[in-house]
Parts: structure tokens; sequence; C-alpha cells
């Protein structure tokens, strides 16, 4: 008679047990809350975006731009990037002006680009003024030259660097409002922007500091000391088994980070040390001396780097105990795990760290809608809220440099997705000049008259795929442009070898796959509806699918 009573009450066991399983399990599912983090002030909402994108590049007033005035607007920044020009603030509109991006806006109005300016002179000088802790000097020295080579090699121009005075272009990194009125905006967003040939500001270039410059793949280490002094670090490096993407303090109860110079440290044993500020400094008047903590400014001790009086964000260190004294101060390098953006100055990520009473061991999305890598650079988040985003691939200064210096030598933004000088940042390993550069910048200064053009012109973007073979399936009518008619053509040679047989037809890449546009310029197309629309239907019929004009 026992059984079922015993039966009974562990059944009501398990069920309380399954309800109190999955009521863990759905707390602990759930997502971390979408938090705002201090001194992050990207836009949140798809308007908002749209709205600070067509100020800042389009020109649409910030207090009247609305309702019509914001359509227009619209419709003008989604003609430039050859989208449907809808007005409507679009999923592929917003997707466009979320993506990092030049600071010069891409129709000629502000301080920019007045009447194709140039220079007058062949050889153009530059200056560089300041340099950013993410690079060794001599690799952004390199990143500049290579930059100027990409317009030298195809101009007759020449670019000389000078180490003082006044030069035709001034180069600087800074963060926020750096002394021109067009303030950069924290990681992301704006890399950089120049101003057009002229006087004054004319020529000078500026990159935001509160970006991590790389050369486009991660960052670029320059180890100090150890037996492989003035080598770069080797990413990824094999140490006893295991692979590192980045400098590790591991073998070591010093703290430092190192790196290996060559891929196997195992077989090689080449190291060195990483960037940080008990090695050396940067700049200052210190002539690169360690710093020393704890050191006194204006009466505080400070067991760490910091940016206290100073108003650009810059981390410094006294390299003596007594700043007040002695007056040596150096600036602090950037480590391997120094921050980006955020509000912490460039502070390394501090692990673990607790976040909304969870503890983190490693970089984390949590708390954030746009998926980026952020850490705390203090034990708790919760306490200090001192945050930073994590180091990534960064964006490459070369690239970066060489797009500036186009409009710094007169060149307002191109519509081709595939040049040099689109607006929206794209990495290229293997980077060559596009011909719709070299046609611009050929235009302003000519042909190179002393020295051999490069061996091609270049790759041209869209591409002329007229005669190439290229296989489709079906037909679909886009619509009626002013000069013609989009055909979305996804297969059928049929359709196209019976068009081009009777028609002018030209086909231009819509995408990498095999979807492509066929043109079909506008006074064919009326002679084609209007004469021989019977043998444009057979065509399509031949295709498997029609489909009406939208």
């Amino acid at each position: 008679m026992g059984f079922p009573t015993i039966f009974s009450c562990r059944r009501s066991l398990l069920k309380l047990f399954l309800l109190q399983f999955i009521a863990f399990q759905t707390v602990n599912a759930r997502p971390s809350p979408i938090i705002r983090f201090p001194g992050d002030d990207t836009p949140r909402t798809d308007k908002e975006v749209a709205l600070h994108y067509l100020n800042k590049f389009y020109g649409c007033p910030q207090d009247r731009c609305n309702l019509m005035v914001l359509k227009d607007t619209l419709k003008k920044m989604q003609k430039f990037f050859s989208l449907q020009e809808t007005g409507e603030i679009d999923s592929k509109t917003v997707e466009i002006m979320k993506k990092p991006r030049c600071g010069v806006p891409d129709v000629a109005n502000y301080n920019f680009f007045h009447r194709k300016p140039k220079w007058q002179n062949k050889d153009v000088t530059y200056r560089i003024l300041g340099y950013t802790p993410d690079l060794d000097e001599e690799v952004i020295n390199d990143a500049f030259f290579r930059a100027f080579k990409v317009w030298s090699d195809v101009t007759p121009l020449t670019f000389t660097r000078i180490m003082d005075g006044e030069a035709d272009i001034m180069i600087n990194f800074g963060r926020n409002e750096h002394g021109d009125g067009y303030p950069f905006d924290g990681k992301d967003g704006l890399l950089a922007h120049a101003f057009a040939p002229g006087p004054g500001i004319g020529g000078d270039s500026h990159f935001d500091d509160d970006e991590q410059w790389t050369l486009g793949e991660g960052q670029v280490v320059k180890a100090k000391f150890g037996n492989a002094d003035g080598e770069f670090c080797k990413f990824p490096f094999l140490f006893m088994g295991t692979e590192y993407n980045s400098c590790t303090p591991q073998g070591r109860d010093d703290g430092f980070l190192w790196c290996s110079t060559t891929y196997n440290f195992d077989e090689d044993g080449k190291y060195g040390f990483c960037p940080h500020e008990l090695l050396f400094t940067l700049g200052g008047n210190a002539e690169g001396a360690p710093c020393k903590f704890p050191f006194n400014f204006q009466g505080e001790k400070y067991d760490g780097c910091t940016t206290q009086g100073r108003d650009d964000g810059y981390r410094w260190c006294a390299t003596t105990e007594d700043y007040d004294r002695d007056k040596t101060y150096g600036f602090c390098p950037e480590t391997a795990m120094s921050t980006v953006g955020g509000n912490a100055d460039g502070s390394p990520c501090v692990f673990p760290f607790t976040f909304l009473g969870d503890t983190y061991e490693s970089c984390t999305t949590s708390g954030r809608s746009d998926g980026k890598m952020w850490c705390a650079t203090t034990k708790s988040y919760d306490d200090d809220r001192k945050w930073g985003f994590c180091p990534d691939q960064g964006y490459s200064l070369f690239l970066v440099a060489a797009h500036e210096f186009g409009h710094a030598l007169g060149l307002e933004h191109s519509q081709d997705p595939g040049a040099l000088m689109a607006p929206v940042y794209t990495f290229t390993k293997d980077f060559r000049l596009s011909n719709d550069d070299i046609k611009g910048i050929q235009e302003l200064y000519g042909v190179p008259t002393d020295k051999p053009l490069p061996p091609t012109q270049g790759p041209v973007t869209p591409m002329d795929i007229c005669n190439e073979p290229v296989i489709f399936d079906a037909v679909e009518l886009l619509g009626q442009t002013n000069d013609g008619l989009a055909v979305d053509i996804v297969d059928t040679n049929t359709v196209i070898s019976t068009l081009r047989a009777a028609y002018p037809v030209t086909i231009i890449w819509k995408s990498a796959t095999s979807r492509c546009i066929c043109k079909i310029l506008k006074s064919q197309l009326d002679w084609l509806f209007s004469l021989s629309y019977n043998i444009f239907h057979l065509a399509v019929a031949l295709a498997g699918s029609v489909h009406q004009l939208k």
C-alpha cells in the first residue's frame, strides 16, 4: 500500500526539479540586456543613423532634414551608391550608412572642393606632424610613402617629405575635435579626412586616432629587446605546441608581453618584447625612457598611465618619481590588449572583469546590439564603468592614406565601388589603382612624362563581359531608368543571343555571382517594343519565365 505514495512523492519531486531546471535555464539563456555605454555616442535607430549621415555627407540641414527634404536627400545618396532610389530608410541604405568611410562629403560643398582645384607645382611637399601609438614610426613613414607613390606612379607629380616648416600637405592624427572644425566620431564611422589643394589648411590630411591603425590584417608589432630587437612579431607563432595570434605573457612570471619573430619559437628561439610603458615611452621629452610608477603630478600620485592634464585623450606618464619637479614625460605605447574608443583612453583590458553581475575572462559582445567586442579596463565595469573596444583587424593606414591623399590632390569621391576614391573603406590585400582613379587624377595632372607607365591601366569596375561566356537561365525586367531599361538576367544564353543578334546590348556585372544587368539603350528599347514586341517575348519565353515591368 506504500508504493503508490512513494511513487507519487518521487513524481512530485521530479516535477519540482524540472521546474527549477527550466527556470534556471531560462534565466541563464536569456540574452544580456542592451545598455548604453558611457562615451559611446553611436546613433541607435535607423532614423538617427540616416539623419546624421545625410547631414554630414549630403548637406541635409540638421534642423530641417525631414519629410520631403529627407526623402529628396535620401534619393541623392541612394543614386550615388547605385541603390534603388526609394527615398525610404530601407535596410540596404542603412547598411551602407553604417560602413566605415572617409569623412569628406559625397557632394561638393563645405570647404573641401571648389572648381576642380589642383596643385600648380609638380613637386608637392608633405610633413608628418604626429604619429599614432598603434604603429611603429618606421611603419607609418613607409605607409605614407607608399600611399603617395600610388599617385606619383601615374602622374608627373613627385612628393618630397620635409621635416620642418610649412608643407603643401600637413599630416596628423587626432581625436574628436582636433582643430579644423570637422570633428571625428570615435571608433569606426569616420576614419580620416583631407582638404582640397589650396593655401592654409588646403591639402592637409587628418587621421582619427580613435581607430586601430594597422596594415589591414591585425596588429603590426615591432619587438623590442630580446634577441630579435627591431624585428616584427610573427602572428600566429608556435610556443610549446600552442599557436598565439597576439603577444602573450605565457612562459613569463613578470607579466611582460612577448612574441616570436618566426613561426616556430620552439625551434628558432627568436623573440622580443611587445610595447609596454615599463619598457619604453614614445615622444615627449624623455627620449624613450620607461614610465616610473608611482609618479607625482600636481600633488596626486598615479600608478599607471593617465590622460590628466591633456585634452587630446593621449595617455602619458612621468619617467621619474616626480613630474612636478623634473618635468620629464613620454606617451604610453599601445599594448597588445590596449582598447580602442570607449571611455578608457586606450587603457588595456583587465581580465577577469564583472559586467551586470557576470564574470568575463575575455572580450565580449554582451550588452551591445552591434556585435562589437569590448572589455572593461578595471576589474568591475559595474563599479567603474570604464571600457573600450578590443583590438581587431584594424584599418589599413596605407589604403586610407592613399584615399585621403587623392583628396589632397583634388579628387572628389567616386561612384565606382571598385575605385580607391569610393567613400566606403574596403580592405584589399593586393591593391591596384583602378582605371577610374587613374583617369580622374590624369585629368588634373596629365600622364607621366619622364617615367614609364604601369603595364596596365588598372582594373575597370564594372567589368565589360559582353564577350565573355556567361550562363543564364531566366530574365526579369527591373524597371526603366532615364537612359534605358535594366534587365536582371539569372540565366539563358538564348535570350542574350537572340537580343544581341538584332540589337546593341551591353552587359555589366551586378555582383560577384553570375547575376548580371543587361542594359538596353533607350533608343533601341523603343524600337524593340514598337516593332519587335513579339520577338522579345519569344526570347523571354525561351528563358522559362516572363516578368512584367515593375
